[in-house]
């Protein structure tokens, strides 16, 4: 796979992106040590500043349906005024269309893939929940919610601009089930496994050129406990204000048995069940004591 500019790292919020963001970015430096406030892999394009730069005005003062129509454009420009033959971009849109029917995320030339970061909900509720400072139940609402919006106008003031979310469910299968742009699925729990493997998917499906020792130092430079250990002694500007812990607070799959209650398991499963077991996340006997069906 070698046309096309743009790289999309895509995730629901909380599913290790910013991880693979960092592996990658290290990989496309011969495996070298990361800074984790200076990445070279920009977190989306969702910055006013951006858009601000493209249309000459403040584009905050814009609608989310102006801004939404305004994105391919957007992306189409920035692939236009980089030469790189290839731009990661981290983002946490659902794969979404303006009100024209335009798809944001363009295919053809501008879109050379996208890596689809999927992680089991009943742990991303609890990491998500930390991650933005409240209880466990509203996120699971979020979660739960087609409508849901990631930086929306109403949460102003905002860096970032508003990114259709949708539910966990229908947010996996927009991106999943689309045929614009070609899709490689990597669990989180993979990774976590084994970031070798999932690590080498990555490069080729994007068309990185890389070697058995470079995707071993980028592993090692990005290891958990040393992001962790960057974040104790220099902070890390993703990191909400208000949240109650870290942002690389554990790296763990499976906290969730221990703290979630049986009613917000049963709130999760039920909700987005069909798309967990799709993925490995339940079995079809679990699905089916937990929903009926």
């Amino acid at each position: 796979m070698t046309e096309g500019r743009f790289g999309w790292l895509v995730s629901y919020p909380k599913s290790g992106n910013t991880w693979l963001k960092m592996m990658v970015s290290s990989l496309m430096s011969d495996g070298a040590p990361v800074d984790i406030n200076a990445m070279t892999v920009k977190t989306g394009i969702a910055s006013f500043a951006e858009m601000d730069e493209f249309l000459g005005i403040e584009s905050s003062e814009l609608t989310e349906l102006e801004i939404a129509a305004a994105r391919p454009a957007l992306h189409r420009a920035l692939a236009a005024n980089d030469t790189r033959p290839l731009q990661l971009r981290k983002v946490h849109d659902r794969f979404w269309h303006t009100p024209t029917g335009e798809a944001a995320f363009t295919p053809g030339l501008i879109s050379r893939g996208a890596v689809y970061l999927i992680r089991d909900p009943r742990d991303i509720a609890v990491s998500y929940a930390h991650h933005r400072g409240v209880g466990i139940d509203r996120i699971i609402d979020l979660m739960g919610d087609d409508g849901t919006v990631l930086a929306a106008l109403t949460e102003r003031p905002k860096e970032q601009l508003p990114q259709p979310l949708g539910s966990w469910s229908s947010h996996a299968r927009s991106w999943l089930e689309q045929s614009d742009i070609p899709v490689l699925v990597i669990r989180y729990e993979d990774m976590l496994r084994d970031p070798s493997a999932p690590l080498a998917r990555v490069a080729a499906h994007l068309g990185i050129e890389t070697t058995t020792a470079q995707l071993r130092a980028a592993v090692t430079a990005t290891r958990f406990d040393v992001l962790s250990a960057q974040e104790r002694a220099h902070g890390f500007r993703e990191r909400l204000t208000g949240a109650t812990a870290p942002f690389f607070r554990e790296g763990s799959a499976g906290s969730w048995r221990d703290q979630l209650s049986m009613a917000q398991i049963r709130r999760i499963t039920g909700d987005h069940g069909e798309v967990m077991t799709r993925f490995g996340y339940l079995h079809a006997d679990q699905l089916a004591l937990t929903t009926g069906r």
